[in-house]
């Protein structure tokens, strides 16, 4: 089964010789949810960043759904990421001043594939008969159940998120993971997660820990309490 996102041996340098991953690679197939974690500053955030094609790596290879995304031309890449990337982060990152209908449509307004109508996911993200409402009008978890309803409309791929629950109270919180874990089991997309809690993890099927830009550890995810002492190893060790 080929992979939806792919990076082999990625390496991301910024100006001062900071070096935020070192030979990083992870392949992630259709319909697989990975969690990424590790101490602040070990890479999370870069590594997804660079398998979005939000950051361009300073050696090795990323793949996106089929497409070398390495060298590609930025315009090229937004395109990709439109037609096959949905994104889901801490912040939400909606237009306040648009409605919930509006914000979703987004990507199909901004030239993205109708694969799915808004109806449609915002039934499954549990906010059916919300379309009119002004965004700024709903609690931080509706918007967060927004921002993935506009992950999802064109049926993307792969979906990334970063911190998704960050802001969240834990009932809240447990209902975005399962929505995130409804795309990889229903609608088969391959969804890479960035998180620091062992709760939201222990809802993937495999983590990937890192440790100062090196993949530290690859496999299937065990239980929260196993998750934070393996969490707690490599933070110690980064320290």
């Amino acid at each position: 089964m080929d992979s939806v996102i792919s990076l082999a041996s990625v390496s991301r340098r910024y100006p001062r010789g900071v070096i935020a991953l070192r030979d990083a690679s992870l392949d992630v197939p259709p319909g697989q949810f990975v969690a990424v974690m590790g101490a602040t500053g070990s890479g999370k955030s870069t590594l997804l960043h660079c398998a979005a094609g939000l950051d361009r790596p300073s050696g090795g290879r990323v793949r996106l759904a089929g497409h070398d995304i390495t060298r590609m031309k930025e315009a090229r890449r937004t395109r990709l990421r439109r037609d096959h990337a949905g994104f889901v982060f801490q912040a939400y990152n909606l237009l306040s001043e648009l409605t919930v209908r509006q914000n979703v449509e987004l990507p199909v307004r901004l030239g993205g594939p109708r694969n799915r109508t808004v109806d449609e996911v915002l039934a499954q993200v549990g906010l059916a008969g919300f379309g009119k409402r002004p965004v700024g009008e709903l609690s931080g978890g509706q918007r967060q159940r927004v921002a993935i309803a506009r992950a999802l409309v064109t049926a993307p791929a792969a979906v990334f998120a970063d911190e998704p629950t960050g802001a969240l109270d834990p009932t809240t919180g447990a209902r975005i993971l399962a929505l995130l874990r409804a795309a990889a089991d229903r609608d088969g997309a391959a969804v890479l997660m960035v998180t620091h809690d062992p709760v939201a993890a222990a809802w993937a099927d495999r983590l990937v820990l890192l440790r100062d830009g090196v993949v530290a550890h690859d496999g299937p995810v065990p239980d929260a309490t196993e998750i934070a002492d393996r969490l707690r190893g490599v933070t110690a060790v980064s320290a």
